[in-house]
């Protein structure tokens, strides 16, 4: 079943930035969209997140999608998962690995089995931009080598959401990517 989930981040919600412009052009590809509002989403928590999602149809055609803090769930939720779920393709925007005084430590409260999650899906993307106010190089990096994949980096879209510009109720590069490799 071709299902997408997409995660926003910290004090976001499912109708910030390019979600909804996302979900909808996912669908116009067939895919079953879920962009949930994440519970107590200003102090992310893996747990509450995990058990929130517990019944969602993780399979071979699921497309993840997170944004900040989401995409730092996302590795939570793939570590959590059972081993013999297989996701597609795992997509990681502004992620990170460890709270860098984000409020976001509850995300953290087990250590990632890196071998684990890099098994629990087919591909991942890194994507970042050289002037993100919040998330470093070094966090990137960090992913990017964890996970064996090279980063995706863009210039000056600083955290790819509407506080950086107005376009980002749209997020086109991503969806280049997204249909260049399901």
């Amino acid at each position: 079943m071709k299902n997408a989930l997409i995660f926003h981040g910290t004090n976001n919600n499912s109708q910030g930035n390019w979600f909804q412009w996302l979900k909808k052009e996912l669908e116009n590809l067939g895919y079953e969209v879920l962009v949930p509002d994440l519970p107590d989403a200003s102090q992310p928590d893996i747990n509450k997140y995990f058990n929130f999602l517990k019944n969602f149809n993780f399979n071979s055609e699921t497309i993840l999608i997170g944004h900040s803090s989401g995409a730092s769930a996302i590795f939570g939720i793939l570590n959590k998962l059972s081993p013999n779920i297989k996701i597609n393709l795992v997509f990681s925007i502004a992620g990170f690995y460890k709270d860098d005084g984000f409020n976001c430590q509850n995300l953290f409260t087990e250590s990632f089995d890196w071998e684990k999650i890099k098994k629990q899906a087919k591909k991942f993307f890194i994507i970042w931009s050289t002037n993100d106010p919040y998330i470093s190089e070094k966090q990137t990096n960090y992913l990017s080598e964890h996970l064996n994949v090279k980063p995706i980096i863009f210039e000056n879209k600083k955290h790819f959401n509407l506080e950086a510009d107005k376009k980002f109720k749209q997020f086109p590069e991503l969806l280049e990517i997204i249909k260049n490799n399901i």
